[in-house]
């Protein structure tokens, strides 16, 4: 068995990246399972080391190191940081494929992958609750619902099943409201985006959900597609494609929301009056920023309202460190999740900020729990949410 699971990574592996790896340990100090646990086995330096012995001695992967590759939030601080450019965020990805072809995938990402195949999202929720989000904004989604229209807002399974997540949407849709957009959404045909899979490594499994999404797009006329989650958003704008081919997503453009505010400053339809004092602290959600290099767009919203002050932690941009939600560890080890949160939540709170923000449903589900976990002062509120209350929506 062990020469069939290693076949591929015998090819793209061990004659590359667990050879280039110079051991120079760069990547260990920044990595937040690493700092959780203070065991090399656990940082990336260890697990390729780890690896690489499996290859060379042509062993299956066993269950204990399946486990830790698993406890990862594939934030790409080690790939930022590797002096000999490994591509490491896609190295993860690939060896947790090869986990699942051995059986040992987690039993929550079974449970997820079920879930996806069954009811379409990450819940195993009936997708006609997908709009349940828009209840407090029905007046203004109500007749959005699968209508043709040139932009389109995608939810994600996080804001549109979690009830604590949904004023994230309620205040992206007061916004297109307050400017006057005519815009829609999937409604039911919104399915998970398929990041879940491309997190675990299974790109056969999201190529049918990628296909059916551009399809629905098409269909309605949309030209612009607006995220609120940077996962979602790196799903349509770098996964697709990369799996699908560019012509796939031609004619439609995918932004994240601090994007789309900026475009609309510039363009002279939304400008803050209102005082808004309150000391921010911006955190730099790992999969619109190291995965993307989304950076500046947020910063110069916060700093367009008038009376916000906003404070930089230490570690910010491509050096920032993980809120703890991504890469699955949330179902996978909710509790080094909480910890990672906590380290992060108390950077913020050393800027005297009273707000904690960010542009992410699963920072904010991170962040809430190490607030509470860690009995925190600080609040956290999307972006989304301070740019609605700072024009008084």
């Amino acid at each position: 068995m062990g020469s069939k699971v290693f076949e591929k990574l015998k090819k793209d592996a061990l004659d590359a990246e667990t050879l280039i790896c110079a051991r120079c340990g760069f990547c260990t100090f920044v990595c937040p399972a690493y700092n959780d646990t203070l065991w090399d086995s656990q940082s990336p330096r260890g697990k390729l080391y780890q690896l690489r012995e499996l290859i060379k001695n042509n062993k299956p992967i066993p269950a204990d190191f399946a486990d830790r590759i698993f406890k990862c939030t594939l934030c790409g601080a080690c790939q930022e940081i590797c002096q000999t450019n490994i591509p490491l965020l896609r190295f993860w990805q690939q060896i947790r494929q090869e986990i699942n072809e051995v059986g040992h995938w987690p039993e929550v990402v079974k449970f997820l992958d079920n879930s996806i195949q069954e009811s379409k999202n990450i819940m195993d929720l009936d997708q006609e609750d997908r709009t349940l989000w828009t209840d407090m904004v029905d007046d203004i989604v109500e007749d959005k619902i699968g209508v043709p229209a040139k932009v389109a807002y995608f939810a994600g399974c996080n804001i549109s099943f979690k009830g604590t997540l949904a004023p994230i949407g309620e205040s992206t849709a007061k916004l297109f409201d307050h400017l006057g957009i005519e815009f829609t959404t999937l409604g039911e045909n919104e399915f998970c985006c398929g990041n879940p899979y491309f997190v675990a490594g299974e790109w056969d499994k999201a190529k049918e959900l990628a296909e059916h999404h551009l399809s629905e797009l098409k269909r309605l006329g949309v030209e612009m597609v607006v995220f609120n989650c940077p996962g979602c958003h790196r799903a349509f704008n770098e996964e697709y494609p990369h799996m699908l081919g560019s012509e796939s997503t031609q004619g439609i453009e995918f932004i994240p929301y601090s994007e789309f505010v900026v475009r609309m400053m510039k363009e002279g339809k939304l400008k803050f009056t209102q005082e808004y004092n309150h000391v921010v602290s911006w955190h730099d959600p790992c999969e619109l920023g190291r995965h993307q290099n989304i950076y500046n767009e947020s910063r110069e919203v916060l700093n367009a309202i008038p009376g916000l002050e906003l404070r930089e932690m230490k570690h910010t941009k491509n050096k920032a460190d993980c809120c703890g939600g991504g890469g699955l560890l949330k179902g996978t080890n909710p509790l080094m999740s909480v910890r990672i949160s906590e380290r992060r939540i108390a950077s913020a709170e050393k800027t005297g900020a009273d707000i904690l923000s960010s542009e992410c449903p699963s920072c904010m589900m991170s962040f809430n729990d190490g607030i509470e976990s860690k009995n925190s002062e600080i609040k956290f509120k999307d972006l989304a949410q301070i740019v609605a209350e700072a024009l008084g929506l």
